[in-house]
């Protein structure tokens, strides 16, 4: 993407060390603008999430995917076997969205709306930082002696993670076989419900499992969406994107020293204090350009202005841009190839419009 020189960065990812071992991260408590918007459409999509499978619309589940039993309920409306065309355009409606919100905006679905992010960002690392303290405190604990201290911590935090984890479990099995049929295990014990019991478990060790330890690696290696957006992205799409032409300038980075005016040296604007790597949640460096694991969680920008305010350099050094903007000043266009996913949208739309009224 950059004019950067070393492009050794995409022969490996941040997860992964040079001995070919997980590296696991411990990404700074972020703060600032975006990660206060963040936490409230979080809080908003998760109330969503969870109330959906308890709301009735004239007797029927607001949302209930039933594979079983082949029953599905979107917004109150029941589908059947017979309206397996609706549920099919209904699908079609939604990928092709996807896909065009990613030609334009980029993985900012990935950041702002996955359940996967929402739940690890802004549910399990926020008891984390409370339990185990910021990056530093982090990184110590994991390399201190199990002494008291540390036992107590992480079985606290290992409680909290499981009790959370048996929740999710109980909403999403209510999508899976309906409240009711949730409510009647409830109510009968899981003796007499032993098949819906077991995949309660099942549910919640995998979640369990996904929020304790495997984390960032389900959007690297579990999801497709993140190999997808690179045969979507273009140089006109809008990334969270490092500005490589104002941070390097002709010197390149360089520490900040108060004493000098950098306009005058011709050293770029970012001081390299790697403050931004150490934010990511994904452990990369947002200045190496577009990667793979980069979800458009913006908690580089956040920290990244705040580290331009504090030296007195103008904010926006990471941003919401395209390659375009970025290199050739040129402001955003509805590319034709925009234009046809836009087509395919509607008209999708209009035939199942039609086929429901």
């Amino acid at each position: 993407m950059s004019n950067l020189p070393d492009e050794a960065f995409r022969d490996t990812i941040g997860t992964v060390d040079e001995s070919g071992k997980r590296k696991f991260i411990f990404p700074k408590k972020p703060s600032g603008k975006f990660y206060e918007y963040r936490k409230w459409v979080s809080y908003f999509l998760l109330a969503i999430l969870i109330a959906n499978p308890f709301i009735k619309v004239n007797g029927n589940q607001f949302m209930m995917f039933n594979i079983l039993e082949r029953r599905f309920n979107i917004f109150g409306f029941p589908f059947w076997p017979q309206d397996l065309y609706l549920f099919v355009i209904s699908m079609l409606v939604g990928v092709v969205f996807v896909i065009l919100f990613t030609v334009v905006f980029g993985r900012i679905f990935c950041g702002w709306i996955c359940p996967q992010t929402i739940f690890l960002e802004m549910v399990f690392r926020r008891i984390e930082y409370w339990i185990d303290g910021d990056r530093g405190a982090q990184i110590r604990l994991a390399k201190q002696e199990w002494n008291a201290d540390k036992i107590r911590k992480r079985l606290l935090k290992w409680f909290l993670f499981f009790l959370i984890s048996f929740g999710i479990a109980n909403v999403f099995l209510a999508y899976l076989v309906g409240s009711d049929t949730l409510f009647l295990m409830v109510e009968q014990g899981p003796i007499h419900q032993a098949s819906n019991f077991i995949a309660l478990l099942i549910f919640t060790a995998v979640f369990y499992f996904v929020f304790v330890s495997f984390r960032e690696q389900v959007c690297i290696i579990a999801c497709p969406y993140g190999r997808l957006q690179g045969v979507l992205l273009d140089n006109k799409s809008i990334n969270v994107a490092y500005d490589f032409v104002r941070g390097e300038k002709e010197v390149g980075r360089a520490k900040f020293n108060k004493k000098e005016d950098r306009t005058l040296t011709g050293k770029g604007d970012c001081i390299d204090c790697h403050q931004c790597v150490h934010v990511c949640p994904m452990g990369i460096d947002i200045r190496n350009g577009t990667q793979l694991e980069c979800t458009n969680c913006t908690a580089c920008i956040d920290e990244c202005d705040t580290i331009m305010e504090s030296v007195g350099l103008p904010k926006g050094l990471i941003r919401y841009a395209s390659e375009d903007e970025i290199e050739k000043k040129a402001p955003f266009k509805f590319t034709a190839r925009m234009k046809g996913y836009t087509t395919v949208l509607l008209i999708l739309m209009s035939i199942l419009s039609e086929c429901c009224f």
